[in-house]
């Protein structure tokens, strides 16, 4: 007979679900809920963009300076760069959640799988070049980031008037993606500037590149860098939401909050 292994996306709950006294089960019962969210980082979303806007600063300042000095043999003397951000995406995700005190218990504990597509566009990238030879180099860049981390959460809810047909709730959790995730999303970028050098007149020139963040990641360890703080992406979530029963087992959901940016969910649940 062939013995199944356990899948690995489900370890961390399983362990969760083991650490829980033996007793909590007795009087408790289980919500499964499926959801749908958009999303943008506008809110929090400085660990993103640290990470995008000093990743796009390297690619750039090393793809610029490397095409004028194979064009024209200029080096870098100095490079600097302004980036102005822009974000969209969505979210899905399945939720196991685990009320202890029963059918009308307020508080429950919630393990969710979710995969969030995240498009953080750079509207616009203004670079200022230095080189050689008295010579300058000013243009624009344009391009985007596409991530699109698988992550685990674990989360904490308040059902308010749990009893009533319409129940508000807060949803406290956190959550984190590891970078194995996201290293095969791609950013791209294309430049296009001007370059003037004593003795000649204004030359325009343009370049694009496309790059996997594990190239970036590989490229910024030769540096002893990398493209984030921690060895994984961290998730925060607070949301508030309305809850709506169709029938006893069956809830309609609607929240919004901030997960890493300002999230708008809809989804339904069905209790066990």
């Amino acid at each position: 007979m062939k013995i199944r292994t356990i899948p690995k996306f489900l370890m961390p709950f399983l362990l969760i679900l083991m650490a829980m006294p033996s007793g909590l089960f007795a009087d408790g019962h289980f919500e499964l809920s499926i959801h749908y969210s958009r999303w943008n980082i506008d809110i929090l979303g400085n660990i993103i963009e640290d990470a995008v806007s000093d990743a796009i600063e390297s690619e750039l300042e090393e793809t610029i300076s490397e095409d004028l000095k194979s064009e024209y043999g200029l080096d870098l003397v100095d490079y600097s760069q302004t980036v102005d951000f822009d974000s969209s995406g969505d979210n899905y995700g399945f939720e196991v959640r685990w009320y202890p005190g029963g059918w009308n218990g307020s508080f429950s504990i919630g393990l969710s799988v979710e995969k969030t597509s995240m498009k953080i566009g750079f509207k616009e990238i203004t670079t200022d070049l230095e080189l050689s030879d008295d010579a300058s180099f000013q243009g624009t860049a344009t391009g985007e980031f596409l991530i699109n981390p698988l992550s685990f959460h674990l989360s904490l809810r308040w059902d308010i008037l749990p009893s009533s047909r319409v129940t508000p709730y807060i949803t406290m959790g956190v959550g984190a993606a590891t970078f194995s995730s996201i290293e095969d999303d791609e950013v791209s970028y294309s430049y296009s500037g001007e370059l003037t050098r004593p003795g000649f007149g204004p030359e325009i020139e343009t370049g694009s590149e496309t790059k996997t963040i594990g190239d970036i990641q590989d490229e910024l360890e030769a540096d002893d860098e990398d493209f984030l703080p921690l060895p994984f992406l961290p998730f925060i979530q607070l949301n508030l939401g309305l809850k709506g029963k169709i029938t006893d087992n069956i809830h309609l959901m609607v929240d919004a909050g901030i997960w890493n940016g300002f999230l708008i969910r809809g989804g339904i649940a069905i209790r066990l």
